[in-house]
């Protein structure tokens, strides 16, 4: 169990992710995983899982009766299960960090490509292979938002976090569902996630603020900047290891 220090870090760390996920759509791991391993590496992944969770529940309220593409969740939903078994055939043939480093190439390349005016055409098979490669680099390398947060980058904000969400939501129960049987998602786990839940709230309720900026034309450049931040993150962190 941790100390009381250590929950409320934790709670600060998981408070910054929600603010960014609330505020952008997608960005949780990206900003919260790495400051829960460094104050504890057992918050990462069943607590932080918990605590993901807790957040998701919370866009799905705000964004009840939004603009969602239920399309694209269902068929990026889908593409799930394959590419998160497809991550753990990987890592078991690879190293974990040739393949992280793999996963933070490929994102990178994507926001170049993006940058260069190249767009994705939604249909159901591209959504479906952006749901393996979303399932694959959450697996791999705790980062699974980029692609599917690409695949949106032209919409508006409100259609962004609206149909991340529902995906996301999606994403975290296959996590549950992984984690419990391979024994990293306990009872302490369960209690050390629900303590950070009072900081999702007030990160969650502080992004608010922040989505007029959004909405006024930043989305787009807001989404690639964070896909952009996330590959170089996993770049460095596995480079330094």
């Amino acid at each position: 169990m941790l100390d009381p220090q250590a929950l409320l870090l934790a709670a600060l760390a998981a408070a910054l992710g929600a603010l960014v996920q609330g505020s952008v759509g997608f960005g949780f791991a990206l900003v919260a995983a790495p400051l829960l391993t460094l104050i504890n590496p057992h918050l990462v992944p069943g607590a932080a899982t918990v605590a993901s969770a807790g957040l998701n529940l919370m866009i799905l309220r705000r964004t009840r009766g939004g603009p969602t593409d239920w399309g694209g969740v269902r068929w990026a939903g889908a593409g799930l299960v394959p590419g998160t078994l497809a991550a753990g055939v990987m890592l078991a043939a690879m190293s974990a960090h040739l393949v992280a480093v793999s996963v933070g190439i490929l994102v990178l390349v994507a926001v170049l490509v993006s940058l260069a005016g190249v767009g994705v055409r939604r249909a159901p098979g591209t959504m479906f292979s952006i749901g393996v490669i979303s399932g694959f680099m959450g697996t791999a390398a705790t980062v699974g938002g980029p692609p599917m947060a690409l695949a949106y980058q032209n919409d508006p904000g409100p259609v962004i976090r609206a149909t991340l969400g529902r995906f996301f939501m999606l994403s975290t129960v296959l996590t549950f569902v992984v984690l419990i049987p391979a024994g990293r998602l306990g009872v302490e786990h369960v209690w050390a996630g629900l303590a950070m839940v009072p900081g999702v709230a007030v990160g969650f309720a502080l992004s608010r603020r922040v989505h007029g900026f959004l909405d006024a034309g930043w989305a787009r450049p807001a989404v690639l900047a964070l896909a952009a931040a996330s590959s170089v993150a996993v770049l460095i962190r596995e480079l330094i290891r």
